[in-house]
Formats: structure tokens, C-alpha cells, sequence
């Protein structure tokens, strides 16, 4: 339950990854600004949730999803930068937001939600390639 909720925050924040045949992943629009692989890390400021987790992503042509997760992402970037959506993972939410520069960088928080866990905390992105 625990890694869900960090999982579905790096979707959201992010908004994007490379997503296999066999994942039940909703596609979300980006800018193409923001093309390129991320890493991401969210840190969990209160509750039970894993201290602090990386994760990689890929966005490639406005198109975003997380791999090997199987979880739906509603909503995405502005042509500004700013990160609003809500990862879903059967009850559990993950809704975050922030923003991401053209420089590579970007942050952010997250909460869950509707789970039987809850956790807030941060998000922070680093363009990666």
C-alpha cells in the first residue's frame, strides 16, 4: 500500500513514463517543452508511507506513463509548467501538483487519499536526459 501511493506520486508529479503492453495505464498530455526522461523523488512528510523513493520517467511526445504500474493519471502539465492530477490505483488516490521548469527541474506535494493509508508529502524532478 505503502509504495503504491509514492508510486502513483511520480506518475502524477511527472506525468509520464514509459508504459508496458500488459500496464492498465491512462495516457495524460504534456507540453513537448517537457519531453525527456525525469527522475523523480518523493519524500513522505507524514504517515506510514516509505521514507524517500526514486523513480524514473519518460515523456515522449505529450505522452506519459508509469511502467509496470498497473494505475490511471488524470490530468498533466500546462504549457507553464504547472503539474495538476490525481494517480488512481484501485481505491487508493494520489492526488499531487506543482510545477516544472524548462531547465530541468521542478517540485511539488502530494497526499493520499481514499486509501486505508494517509500520507502528504513532497516531490522534487530533475530532467534526466
Amino acid at each position: 500500500m505503502t509504495r503504491i501511493a509514492v508510486s502513483i506520486l511520480a506518475a502524477a508529479f511527472v506525468t509520464g513514463v514509459l508504459c508496458p503492453a500488459d500496464a492498465a495505464t491512462k495516457k495524460v498530455r504534456v507540453p513537448n517543452q517537457f519531453d525527456g526522461s525525469w527522475t523523480i523523488v518523493a519524500t513522505t512528510a507524514e504517515g506510514p508511507c516509505s521514507a524517500s523513493t526514486s523513480y524514473h520517467v519518460q515523456i515522449k511526445d505529450s505522452d506519459a506513463s508509469i511502467p509496470g504500474e498497473e494505475v490511471d493519471i488524470a490530468g498533466g502539465v500546462s504549457t507553464g509548467g504547472a503539474v495538476q492530477a490525481t494517480i488512481t490505483s484501485g481505491a487508493n488516490k494520489v492526488p499531487i501538483a506543482g510545477s516544472l521548469d524548462t531547465k530541468g527541474g521542478g517540485s511539488g506535494t502530494w497526499r493520499t487519499s481514499g486509501g486505508l493509508v494517509e500520507c502528504t508529502g513532497s516531490w522534487s524532478a530533475k530532467r534526466a536526459g
